[in-house]
């Protein structure tokens, strides 16, 4: 016994969107995804730059501002999968509030911006690096809450 498939005119409508099939749709959606991490890498490394020249003047006018882009950098990474660079820059985030209650410290800033260079930089295969760095940032955070 052979069975014909089953060809119904609900099957036909749910595999097309429009007039496009769907794993056609799905293929293009996933190739404008990949361009759009090709430019969020761009704009994470863009802001990540932006970060070091605030904090290279240490002007406490731009506080507020190593805040933001830190958020920033936390949206960004998180979009293009750089888990690492995102962790350390929710730690800067987190120093940053803990030291705006009280006396503001560049060195912590400086080493929180320097590492997430660093952690921008490393390949995929680096975890252990990545995770010491990371733990090392965690060191700092509890030196400021203590």
């Amino acid at each position: 016994m052979t069975t014909k498939p089953n060809h119904n005119s609900l099957k036909r409508k749910l595999a097309k969107v429009g007039k496009l099939p769907v794993d056609e749709l799905a293929g293009r959606s996933q190739f404008n995804i990949d361009l759009m991490k090709d430019e969020f890498e761009v704009v994470m490394r863009n802001q990540i730059e932006e970060l070091t020249d605030l904090m290279q003047g240490k002007d406490p006018a731009s506080i507020r501002g190593i805040y933001e882009i830190s958020s920033q950098i936390i949206s960004s990474a998180s979009f293009v999968k750089a888990d690492w660079v995102s962790r350390a820059a929710q730690s800067l985030c987190e120093v940053h509030e803990i030291m705006s209650a009280g006396k503001w410290d560049w060195e912590a800033i400086r080493v929180h911006g320097k590492t997430i260079q660093l952690l921008a930089s490393l390949e995929p295969t680096q975890e252990a690096m990545s995770q010491s760095l990371l733990e090392g940032l965690g060191a700092v955070v509890a030196a400021k809450r203590g």
